[in-house]
């Protein structure tokens, strides 16, 4: 074996070992920003009902107060309930003929979809596996394409679908994003252009395990009546201003919560998967490394050895021919 080659083995070897400190470097961004965020939604009272749905809104004393949050049940005697139990206990108090807003209609086409994406890779497929939840959900027709982060937007172009592109999420959940998006929805769906909204995005099972999810966004989903616990349903409330208003200011508040829960979690997944893509990787080069330094070595070994054949026979032969000179 050369010393040309040795010395390229050898240089192998040290890029592999830069790229395990970048990646390990990198994965243990991924971790923190992880652990931050999570302890940050858990202080601001962001938390998950068991009955899931639409139950997804944070108690607004637990806000106040910074303690640990649980979730609201319409039978708790919490001052403060929570934004879902406030709608389910005002729909029981509306009578059907008086619950008419285009936030309550049954779904219908045409059809609008929320992609959620990230803006940096080493998701490990994730980006994908979203988008392609989101053209499984169009069912083979028409849709009007509403694109997060940089990955969605890089898909659509290069494929040349017509889309709607908002700004990533980026490393903090922005209020003003959030609202922007719900104004964009909600314009979409009044003005007649959308009768259904999907959000696509990728949701933590846990740290290590991430699903993809699709939720309905509009119309909003009622509970139905004689559901609750509480006072006889009337057969006719008074409403001021009126209930068209009252719908459309509590489903929005509503709206707005709800993409920002589906901000948190797409964050969350996002990082979760970047850290364990990236260990994955980490893994993966360091059983790299391992060949690369045995290859080294080797190489080391057989070129030590045949300088030092070489040196031992040059040294034989002058012996021989000081004792018994050439004639």
């Amino acid at each position: 074996m050369s010393k040309s080659l040795v010395t390229r083995f050898k240089s192998e070897l040290r890029t592999t070992t830069d790229l395990m400190e970048l990646v390990d470097v990198l994965k243990r961004v991924a971790l923190s920003q992880f652990h931050t965020l999570d302890t940050t939604r858990q202080r601001q009272g962001w938390t998950r009902s068991e009955t899931g749905g639409n139950s997804l809104i944070a108690d607004p004393s637990h806000l106040a107060s910074g303690e640990p949050t649980t979730p609201a049940r319409p039978d708790s005697k919490s001052p403060a309930l929570s934004l879902s139990v406030v709608l389910e206990q005002f729909f029981r108090l509306i009578p059907p003929q008086q619950c008419r807003h285009p936030f309550l209609e049954r779904p219908a086409p045409p059809l609008g979809i929320v992609i959620i994406t990230s803006d940096e890779g080493f998701l490990g497929g994730l980006n994908s596996a979203v988008i392609q939840r989101a053209l499984a959900a169009r069912e083979g027709q028409s849709a009007e394409l509403m694109v997060l982060g940089g990955r969605g937007k890089n898909y659509f172009t290069d494929h040349r679908q017509p889309f709607t592109q908002f700004p990533g999420i980026g490393e903090h959940i922005v209020s003003q994003r959030v609202e922007a998006l719900r104004d964009h929805i909600v314009a979409q769906f009044l003005h007649r252009k959308v009768a259904r909204v999907l959000v696509v995005y990728p949701r933590p099972l846990s740290f290590t395990q991430q699903e993809v999810c699709s939720v309905q966004l509009l119309p909003y989903e009622r509970p139905p009546r004689g559901s609750g616990v509480g006072p006889p349903e009337p057969t006719e409330t008074i409403l001021e201003p009126s209930a068209y208003s009252i719908i459309e200011y509590l489903i929005k508040l509503w709206l707005t919560r709800r993409i920002h829960e589906v901000f948190w979690q797409s964050r969350l997944a996002e990082l979760g998967a970047r850290a364990m893509h990236l260990e994955a990787s980490f893994l993966e080069l360091a059983q790299a490394k391992k060949k690369q330094t045995l290859q080294y070595f080797r190489g080391l070994h057989e070129v030590t050895d045949t300088s030092i054949r070489e040196t031992y026979a040059g040294v034989v032969a002058r012996r021989r021919d000081a004792v018994d000179p050439p004639r």
